[in-house]
């Protein structure tokens, strides 16, 4: 692991010292292109690494600036982005620029994604005209995994909820299932997917469209609902054997 020697301001000298004493032991060593903060051993802690870093004693944020790497073991969190901020006293963390999150296998890919520490949730927005991007491993099934595409993500580890809102955009390769809809719920825990306005779903070619359409994963089954007045409209492809002879 690559660090660097810095030189701090005489003044914010002992601040910076006593403020990485409280959240953060410094591994400094020269010569080289990163500057690397890790915490102490402690299963809680969290370890960043940036080309430069600076802390404030008074606002209690630390700022990490290119190349940035987080590690946070006891989330099972790693990420990367251009900036990071790191909020002690509000328990929050602000990644930017071409930001990548991995926790337990799957993945959020967004241009900022905030992560609220107490409540285990991430706020992912994409860059202007492009959509936020996560994946998501289905243990049992493993295979290429369920992929969301949206304006905007929230995903909470402790509820195991995904909140997709906004032109979302759902593959699901082992499933042989796509869809779009304006928002989109996927429990992982409960594995079941909610899609909600202008719902379409095609499922190896046949088509089911509803205001709402809730897939129970495990069962593979399809509950579609729509507002009142209007039919549901499904179409199934019905192979035709004459056809082929």
């Amino acid at each position: 692991m690559r660090s660097l020697t810095h030189t701090v301001d005489r003044s914010f000298h002992w601040r910076w010292l006593l403020l990485l004493s409280i959240a953060f032991s410094s591994i400094i060593t020269a010569p080289s292109q990163t500057v690397t903060v890790q915490a102490q051993q402690n299963p809680q802690a969290l370890s960043i690494q940036a080309d430069t870093q600076e802390a404030n004693s008074k606002t209690e944020v630390v700022t990490a600036r290119g190349n940035v790497r987080l590690n946070y073991p006891s989330r099972k969190i790693q990420a990367q982005a251009n900036l990071a901020q790191y909020f002690i006293k509000q328990k929050r963390i602000l990644l930017t620029g071409n930001v990548l999150i991995s926790q337990e296998g799957s993945t959020l890919e967004g241009e900022s994604v905030i992560y609220l520490i107490d409540e285990g949730k991430f706020i992912a927005n994409p860059k202007v005209k492009q959509q936020v991007r996560s994946n998501y491993i289905v243990p049992e099934q493993g295979g290429k995994g369920l992929t969301i595409l949206s304006n905007t993500q929230e995903a909470n580890s402790k509820t195991e909820v995904v909140t997709a809102k906004g032109n979302v955009r759902l593959s699901y390769p082992d499933k042989k299932l796509q869809a779009r809809a304006n928002t989109a719920q996927y429990n992982i825990k409960g594995k079941q997917i909610v899609l909600s306005g202008n719902v379409l779903v095609i499922n190896n070619g046949s088509s089911l469209q509803g205001d709402t359409i809730t897939y129970l994963i495990d069962e593979g089954r399809f509950i579609a609902k729509q507002k009142p007045g209007i039919p549901v409209q499904s179409i199934y492809v019905i192979p035709d054997k004459t056809s082929n002879q």
